[in-house]
């Protein structure tokens, strides 16, 4: 496999965006098959995604090779105490010996000794290394020695060093002690158990422990003294709230220093104080308590171990602090045995698209293997496909959805005039108030007005704005709370602030300034662009009525990732919480500040997970989750883009918003016995028969006397019961004796003729809204109802009606191609290029190499490579065809396509996708054209792809290259890891094309043949008399929606 160093890290360029209308890419005659002559997958990109301005110094991805010192994670082969020992072991007591620990320990470092012994002869320096959780050491080496250091005796795995971030987001916030009522802590409480002896790992920023909220005596002057102290152990009067006998933060360490990453070294020490102040915020949600017990977190009474791997001048978390960070939590004595490892572990960081290769997925899975329940946050990605973010996405690890605050709102704003029809109720009820603006006090009633600049950042924007009405601007430039002052100033009675992207409205930061005194409110891009229309026709009143506010109460937050997770369409998040809280604020002594996102709402899962244990001490970490999972409220809803509400899908809030009392009340347990004990998940199954998907459930009675259990599996959308398509089939109930478990079975039978149509066919490039997914997915909840108690886990899948279209493998010229489509239920389709270059599959790697979980590096595996054009049309695509399917069209697959022009060896133009706007900003891909020469990209289609395929094409103009009839082209396609490592894995080079002029073509212009379900069609393949010169072999058939290989190469002999 050829490896080069392509990317440091993500391009980041700005793009200019270039909008065409869609082309047709041939003509087609009669034919034994029957053909399609347009493409309907191609889209152009339209005026509105000119999202960037033309940018001079980019550079395509296979160019920005690593060169000079880089920082790596090396992954050995001997086997971690975490993932060594038996199943459950520090909660169920079944760990091995002290002397045994060690011994394992022991074989682990002396692997990593004698690997470092080596590398420093290559001129490597060690960063760090992990022991307990993963077998990794990070070292500093030169670029140009990561071959040689792939080679040294015990080396799985050589990649960059991740980095994460955390995921905080400004929300309106509520105390803590509603949240204690509204989550139903409080009863467990009185009951007696507040996670008293139950240790809570904060992997973060730090911990001010000085803080009121935290046991500190709230005195700004003692911070001030113990952060200028911050490389020291805190001793005196810091050291009373720091260490064994503080009341609150026992022990931690920093793993980062303070200038991390403005310097590129982590400076570690023992003072793990808090200063950008995440994790000050989360270690009070999760379990902060007054001295004067006034305050309290959800386990009040828990301990907490502050572990920063967090920077404390940016959001971004070091991956080899992280790998440290749990090392610590699984032995905060540093002794080598397990023994005290903490209970929880919280992690309220991560990355969007999690990836199954994340090391500190893996290190996460193992401290839960170990006995350690980790919860951390799914990320703020929003409503897109498949973005839900690691480590979360571990299967052990408990990812956690935000919800809304109980007492959340929203605040319509009706349009008084004129009548916009396209506005339903002449109402936008979707409206969210800035939590840095104030709450209307009655109705506010005014024309629109919009400053001169719509996005109003100038004061001399609004020199015109007429007083006492109300500001419609919209988003971009500069911060909204600027926009906003703008606007009072010229007084304006309110504030209304569209979006620039699709997707719900969003919240923002306070910009900084004066304090905003008017109601702001943001709304969505669809419905600032109808108000902004109807103002340009003429004067627009508006009323926004607090009377007419509509509950967002167990609703779920806009902002939090969707699932289902990215590597196998697993359930991911979790669970659900409320996320946003006044909580303490670093450094203030006593003070609060809101705090939100997701970030916000794992703390809340792992103070109740806190009081779980506190309450079944002896229960392993699976026990744990299925009883969060057992006892979340099944009611939450989704506002749409009107705000008219839904029952939000399984795949953004799992098990539904967590409740600690039904947790903690319930004497059975219902489990799911897939890895991980989450909720059931069914996968991305493709069918062209009616299959059966069992999988296998526990029925636990922790109770004194036996239980019947009725069992029932109901959807969240009743019309998806009713389709026939899918039914979830158990036994109608079990009775288990008092003290034991049943197993039963949750059946999933899918028959594929009832399904929909797969929608997403070419269009997985386009698709950026998750919304999208509700139609094709079916869930619900799996219910187990005693006399007492109803038990529940979620359950998922997102089935497709497939064909199953094959074609012969080779095909004389002058002949029919025969094509066949087994599948009775789906008519196939084959589009058809030319094939210009094939890669053999390469062997998979062994467990722990390249690609595999906990690597850091992802493998592209690329097959083949095809062209086809059209002249008229101004149109060339590539086809690339991958060896693995890819589940979402961004990341971990990347590809570039480099053209030579005029054959003098050069490349002139690269073409490659790229996530429009930025990483996990849309979830759609764009396709890229780079004029080397120049520097300038830009991008004119959308990249043609589905979702789990192996396929894409990337589409350019033939006038964006230089290029007309007759021309003949050289190029190559490169497969990269774009999302761990940048590291080219595959190459197809030594291709040409000439164009308009193929070697082989399909008779007639046929470019794409419809299979009819169950039959053949007979494909005329000729010799072109006209060709030009080109590297073409023969025909590149991409099946759509296909169930048993998306691509094939077929040989086209004599011609």
């Amino acid at each position: 496999m050829r490896r080069c160093h392509p990317l440091a890290g993500r391009i980041r360029v700005t793009l200019s965006v270039l909008a065409l209308s869609g082309l047709v890419l041939g003509s087609a005659g009669p034919a034994t098959a029957a053909p399609v002559a347009a493409d309907p997958d191609l889209t152009a990109v339209s005026d509105a995604v000119r999202a960037a301005t033309t940018l001079t110094g980019a550079v395509a991805p296979s160019l920005r090779g690593a060169t000079g010192p880089v920082q790596v994670s090396v992954r050995l082969s001997e086997v971690p105490l975490a993932a060594f020992v038996t199943e459950g072991a520090t909660a169920a007591g079944g760990l091995p010996t002290a002397a045994a620990q060690r011994a394992r320990n022991a074989a682990v470092r002396t692997q990593q000794d004698g690997f470092l012994s080596q590398a420093r002869a290559l001129g490597a320096r060690e960063l760090g290394r992990s022991v307990l959780a993963a077998n990794v050491v990070a070292v500093r080496v030169d670029a140009g020695r990561l071959a040689d250091l792939a080679r040294i005796p015990g080396v799985l795995s050589v990649k960059p060093v991740a980095e994460y971030e955390t995921h905080d987001d400004p929300s309106e916030s509520g105390s803590l002690a509603q949240a204690a009522q509204y989550v139903e802590a409080e009863s467990v409480w009185a009951d007696g158990f507040s996670g008293d002896g139950v240790s809570i790992a904060v992997l973060d920023s730090g911990v001010d422990y000085t803080h009121r909220n935290l046991g500190g005596p709230g005195s700004v002057l003692l911070y001030n003294q113990c952060y200028r102290n911050n490389a020291r152990p805190p001793g005196g009067l810091c050291g009373n709230y720091f260490g064994p006998d503080a009341p609150k933060v026992i022990g931690g360490y920093d793993f980062v220093g303070e200038e991390w990453p403005l310097v590129e070294d982590l400076s570690p020490d023992p003072n793990p104080i808090d200063f950008d102040g995440h994790g000050t915020h989360v270690a009070d949600a999760a379990a902060g308590n007054s001295a004067d017990d006034a305050h309290r977190g959800i386990a009040y009474g828990a301990d907490v171990y502050a572990v920063k791997v967090c920077s404390s001048v940016s959001p971004s978390c070091s991956g080899v602090a992280l790998l440290q960070g749990i090392d610590f939590a699984l032995d905060p004595n540093g002794d080598g045995d397990i023994s005290d490892a903490v209970d929880v572990i919280n992690m309220s960081l991560g990355s969007s698209y999690g990836q199954p290769q994340d090391d500190l997925s893996l290190a996460s899975d193992n401290a839960v293997r170990a006995g350690v329940v980790v919860v951390a946050s799914a990320g703020n990605g929003a409503d897109r496909p498949f973005i839900v973010g690691s480590p979360s996405t571990a299967s052990r690890v408990i990812s956690v959805a935000q919800t809304a605050l109980p007492d959340d709102v929203l605040y319509p704003i009706e349009v008084i005039s004129p009548v916009i029809p396209e506005l339903p109720d002449n109402t936008i009820r979707f409206a969210v108030l800035q939590t840095w603006s104030p709450v209307p006090e009655g109705p506010i009633s005014g024309d629109l007005a919009q400053p001169v600049d719509n996005e109003g950042c100038e004061p001399a924007d609004f020199a015109a704005f007429p007083a006492g009405s109300i500001a419609l601007i919209k988003r971009g430039t500069c911060a909204a709370s600027q926009k906003a002052q703008n606007a009072q100033d010229a007084a304006a009675t309110a504030v209304i602030i569209w979006n620039n992207v699709p997707g719900d409205p969003p919240s923002f930061s306070f910009g900084g300034g004066e304090p905003v005194v008017i109601p702001t409110l943001t709304i969505s891009l669809a419905n600032g662009e109808l108000l902004a229309e109807a103002d340009a026709d003429g004067t627009v009143t508006v009323l926004i009525d607090p009377a007419e506010a509509i509950s967002l109460t167990n609703t779920v937050v806009g902002s939090t990732s969707r699932g289902p997770r990215i590597q196998d369409g697993a359930v991911k998040p979790d669970i659900g919480a409320p996320g946003a809280w006044l909580s303490a604020e670093v450094g203030t002594g006593n003070g609060e500040t809101n705090f939100g996102g997701t970030s916000g709402a794992a703390p809340i899962v792992s103070g109740a997970a806190a009081l779980l244990i506190d309450k079944f001490p002896n229960a392993a970490p699976p026990a744990i989750k299925s009883r969060l999972l057992n006892g979340a409220s099944t009611e939450n809803s989704t506002p749409d883009t009107n705000a008219f509400f839904y029952p939000t899908p399984i795949s953004r809030i799992g098990a539904g918003e967590v409740r600690v009392a039904p947790s903690a009340d319930a004497t059975g347990v219902l489990a799911n016995t897939q890895v991980g004990n989450g909720n059931l998940s069914y996968g991305l199954p493709r069918l062209t028969t009616q299959q059966s998907y069992p999988v296998r459930l526990l029925v636990g009675n922790t109770g004194g006397s036996n239980a019947v259990y009725d069992l029932e599996a109901v959807f969240r959308d009743p019309s998806e019961a009713a389709s026939g398509a899918v039914r979830l089939d158990l036994p109608a109930s079990v009775s288990v004796p008092a003290g034991q478990t049943r197993s039963v079975t949750a059946t999933l039978v899918i028959d594929p003729a009832k399904l929909p149509k797969w929608p997403f066919a070419g269009e997985a490039g386009v698709t950026g809204d998750g919304s999208a997914l509700n139609g094709p997915e079916y869930d619900g909840f799996v219910l187990a109802t005693s006399a007492s108690e109803t038990l529940h886990l979620g359950w998922q899948v997102l089935p497709r009606r497939s064909a199953d279209v094959t074609a012969e493998d080779s095909v004389a010229a002058g002949s029919s191609l025969t094509v066949t489509n087994t599948s009775t239920v789906q008519t196939g389709t084959a589009n058809i290029y030319g094939l210009t270059g094939t890669s053999p599959v390469q062997p998979p790697s062994p467990p722990g190499g390249p690609g595999t979980p906990g690597s850091n590096q992802a493998v592209i595996d690329l097959t083949a490579t095809g062209v086809r054009d059209s002249v008229a049309g101004d149109v060339l695509q590539f086809a690339l065809a991958g060896a693995e399917r890819q589940t979402v069209p961004l990341y971990p697959a990347g590809y570039e396509v480099d053209i030579d022009v005029d054959q003098d060896g050069e490349v002139d133009y690269a073409v490659f996708q790229q996530e429009e706007t930025g990483f996990a900003a849309t979830g759609r891909s764009l396709v890229y054209v780079l004029d080397v020469a120049t520097g300038v990209a830009t991008a004119y289609y959308y990249n043609i792809a589905d979702f789990d395929a192996s396929t894409q094409v990337f589409t350019v103009p033939l006038s964006a290259l230089g290029l007309s009839r007759g021309d003949t082209f050289d190029f190559s396609v490169l497969a990269f890891d774009n999302y761990f490592s940048g590291l080219v894995t595959d190459v197809i080079d030594g291709m040409s094309w000439t164009v308009g002029k193929p070697r082989y073509v399909a008779a007639f212009g046929l470019n794409r043949v419809l299979v009819p379900a169950g039959s053949q069609v007979q494909v005329p393949v000729a010799s072109n008399p006209r060709q030009g010169p080109s590297s073409q072999t023969g025909l590149l058939m991409l099946y759509d929606n296909n169930k048993s290989q998306d691509s094939q190469a077929v040989t086209v002999t004599g011609g």
